[in-house]
């Protein structure tokens, strides 16, 4: 009797965590989904592309190397190298990928941690955004980096880029707008700011002129 109970209680111990690990796969996927979504497009795919460099410590070429080899989307090599990171082989992965396995049910062989991966996740869409902004703001520096990296946009693209839904790329879009009009309006005001300061300077400074730094221009 006391066998069956602990059965029992075991049973539903799962039945209550298997949702949860679910549920921690979905928020997980979802924020990937957005990295996915935004490389897309080529200007988000670069930005992308440097974002998930840094994130991983990685060099731009291998990871553009292994997106083609295993047909991987940005959000799912970021999982591939957490799996590697826990202890796995990317090898291993690739021979998975290739036997009909997707990248979600190797982690769960593997038992990822998803509740840490959605946090990781979650901060590097918020860094992408960030760099999207600053590319928007002045894209110099990240096209010296892509010339100091070797990167070639052609190439980085795959067919897994596309495994996406509509609205998942209506809200990439949407991000993307966003940013670079936050950016077209912060140049716009530095821009009315230094031409306020030029016209301050030609036209002297009435303040400082009656404190006495400078002599008040004669009438």
């Amino acid at each position: 009797m006391k066998r069956l109970t602990c059965l029992a209680l075991g049973l539903a111990a799962l039945a209550i965590t298997r949702p949860a690990l679910g549920d921690e796969q979905q928020k997980a996927e979802k924020q990937l989904h957005k990295i996915t979504a935004m490389a897309t497009d080529g200007t988000g795919r670069r930005v992308v592309s440097i974002t998930v460099t840094d994130a991983l410590g990685a060099k731009r070429a291998d990871l553009v190397n292994e997106r083609r080899e295993m047909n991987l989307n940005y959000g799912d090599l970021y999982i591939a190298h957490q799996l590697v990171k826990n202890g796995a082989k990317m090898d291993d992965i690739a021979s998975q990928l290739k036997a009909g396995k997707n990248i979600g049910q190797i982690a769960n062989d593997q038992h990822l941690d998803w509740k840490q991966v959605a946090v990781d996740a979650k901060k590097l869409n918020t860094t992408m955004e960030d760099n999207l902004y600053k590319n928007f703001l002045n894209g110099k520096p990240y096209a010296d980096r892509d010339k100091a990296d070797g990167y070639d946009l052609v190439i980085d693209g795959v067919a897994a880029d596309n495994s996406v839904s509509k609205e998942e790329i209506a809200d990439a879009e949407h991000t993307y707008q966003t940013w670079r009009d936050r950016a077209e309006k912060a140049k716009g005001s530095n821009l009315d700011t230094s031409a306020e300061n030029a016209a301050q300077g030609a036209r002297g400074d009435p303040v400082r002129s009656k404190a006495g730094t400078l002599s008040a221009p004669k009438q």
